[in-house]
């Protein structure tokens, strides 16, 4: 992985338009461009980006193969995992920011590549957006808030993208945004958000959190939690990548409430009592016979965690 990076680094060095400032004469005549060499180069660099990424792919299968056995294990040390895994978590942030920065002549952070040889754009999910909300997440989020009585000063949503729904469920709260996404943090912060760009699996926030928001994050939830979350405090995940499945096997994390991913109205139904959490390990397993109000364990609805008062 490192290699490769490297090698990667080594291209961007030498490729002019990304990296230098065009000469200050007003008289320069540009040379007449090279295009047998223009595509060698180009083919050379999507050959490299490629091997970067499937470099990337292999070292992140490997990661998730390691903390799945932690997983299993009865007990495990979260703070051991995190550092088990610190390299190769700190050359998944580097190839995500490959080719992303300030454009030398602007000064404007944008992806400085061609798409196909952008590492950063091609791993975003979120390339080329703006912050954006989703109706349906702020009122889940606000019927969460408002059945429980939930007051936050601290929400953390890491792996958030370019998602602010918390932001306006939690109007009051100071919300604080983590993902490996620079264009999304670069663009979150152009608008005022507080946004990080860094591993969300070993930041920390200052104080720690009232409320996790967990949502397609595909992280280590275990460590997040155990860092972040204060005594008493919230979390709130669905189980498209598993979130819910593994806050729910933490001891002191206690499953408190399910919001249906879909309902009818304009308020959600919480559901409350005779709660299972093995439904959340059944994903997809909701019938079409049933209707939105009845919970079946879908990946899509919204887990209620709270931490047992200590």
């Amino acid at each position: 992985m490192r290699k490769a990076l490297a090698e990667y680094e080594s291209f961007l060095s030498g490729w002019q338009d990304a990296n230098e400032p065009l000469a200050n004469d007003d008289h320069a005549t540009p040379a007449e461009p090279d295009v047998t060499m223009q595509e060698v180069t180009q083919e050379s660099g999507v050959a490299i980006t490629n091997d970067v990424l499937e470099r990337y792919h292999a070292a992140s299968d490997a990661v998730t193969r390691y903390i799945q056995r932690a997983r299993d294990q009865t007990d495990s040390d979260w703070s051991e995992v995190v550092a088990a895994t610190e390299p190769v978590r700190k050359a998944t942030l580097a190839v995500h920011t490959a080719g992303y920065g300030s454009h030398p002549e602007t000064g404007e952070r944008d992806y400085l590549l061609p798409a196909e040889l952008c590492l950063a754009r091609r791993l975003s999910m979120n390339a080329g957006s703006s912050p954006v909300t989703f109706a349906d997440r702020i009122a889940q989020y606000g019927a969460v808030a408002n059945r429980f009585g939930i007051d936050a000063d601290v929400v953390y949503h890491p792996g958030s993208g370019h998602d602010v729904s918390p932001s306006v469920a939690f109007p009051e709260a100071e919300v604080t945004y983590v993902d490996v996404d620079v264009a999304a943090m670069d663009d979150l912060a152009a608008a005022g958000y507080a946004a990080r760009l860094a591993d969300a699996t070993a930041y920390t926030v200052d104080g720690g959190a009232d409320v996790i928001i967990l949502r397609n994050a595909g992280l280590v939830e275990e460590a997040i939690v155990e860092r972040n979350l204060q005594a008493g405090s919230w979390v709130l995940a669905n189980d498209h990548l598993e979130s819910a499945r593994h806050v729910v096997g933490m001891d002191g994390i206690d499953l408190v409430g399910v919001v249906p991913d879909d309902w009818p109205g304009d308020t959600p139904r919480i559901k409350t009592a005779d709660l299972d959490p093995s439904h959340i390990e059944s994903e997809g397993n909701r019938s079409p016979q049933s209707g939105p109000s009845d919970w079946a364990g879908s990946p899509l609805d919204l887990y209620v965690f709270r931490e047992s008062i200590r």
